[in-house]
């Protein structure tokens, strides 16, 4: 009995060890294809990744290429082609700083405002550059949006005080919204970077009329005549001053 006990518990021990190595190698398997799958798959991964890089240099360089087409276009005088190559090339990529520049360029130069107002709100928000700023402006204030053009202008004039046509600009803008001081000080502001500019002293001896500051006026025209003794507008607007003058002096006291 014990010698059948014997043989039973070495058959069993058999068969246990046969299990244990068919269980082993089938994990083994499992553990190798599925190793296999996983590589597969980050190959595949990385195949889209380059598939989309490769795409993306290829929409870049369409891009650019079309970007050159327009410039190309427009010193050939054909304006109308270039809009399309240049909206072509937003088409496939709406963040091209060059080519929002150089079409909103063209639309401000043929009087589409609106148009010209949206890319440079685009390229100012992008790129914070001031002078995007300047141009948004100026499109703004040739729709007559003068409150919207004020931030714009006043924005480039923060991001760079030193140019003293943005705050002539931004003088106009206040001007416009009947704001006579603040576009005195903005006039003046231009007068400190360029104290000879003979159209800076003539946009401010004229607010300073316009706002009835006639002594002021002429003291400035003086400075303009002490550079430009025979500038005629200046001359006109100095008769005009002297004519302003002498009405506000005549006029009858208030009972």
């Amino acid at each position: 009995m014990w010698t059948y006990l014997a043989i039973l518990f070495s058959f069993l021990l058999l068969v246990a060890v046969f299990v244990h190595r068919i269980m082993s190698n089938k994990r083994a398997l499992i553990q190798e294809k599925s190793r296999a799958g996983a590589k597969a798959a980050m190959e595949a991964q990385e195949s889209e990744e380059e598939k989309k890089v490769r795409l993306s240099r290829e929409q870049k360089d369409q891009v650019e290429s079309l970007c050159r087409r327009g410039e190309s276009l427009i010193n050939s005088g054909k304006d109308e082609e270039a809009v399309k190559c240049f909206v072509q090339a937003l088409s496939i990529n709406s963040q091209h700083p060059e080519t929002q520049q150089r079409l909103a360029l063209l639309y401000l130069q043929k009087q589409m405002y609106g148009a010209a107002a949206a890319l440079f709100q685009q390229l100012a928000q992008q790129t914070k550059d001031p002078i995007h700023y300047s141009h948004w402006g100026l499109a703004l204030y040739q729709q007559s949006d003068f409150e919207n053009a004020k931030t714009a202008y006043q924005t480039a004039v923060d991001l760079d005080p030193s140019r003293p046509q943005r705050f002539i600009s931004l003088s106009q803008v206040y001007k416009a919204l009947g704001q006579l001081s603040n576009a005195i000080i903005a006039t003046n502001k231009a007068i400190e970077i360029d104290e000879k500019n003979i159209e800076f002293l003539y946009q401010l001896a004229d607010l300073q009329a316009e706002a009835g500051n006639y002594l002021e006026a002429k003291e400035t025209l003086k400075k303009l005549f002490e550079t430009d003794a025979t500038n005629r507008a200046a001359k006109t607007l100095l008769k005009e001053i002297t004519r302003l003058e002498i009405s506000a002096q005549n006029l009858p006291e208030q009972q």
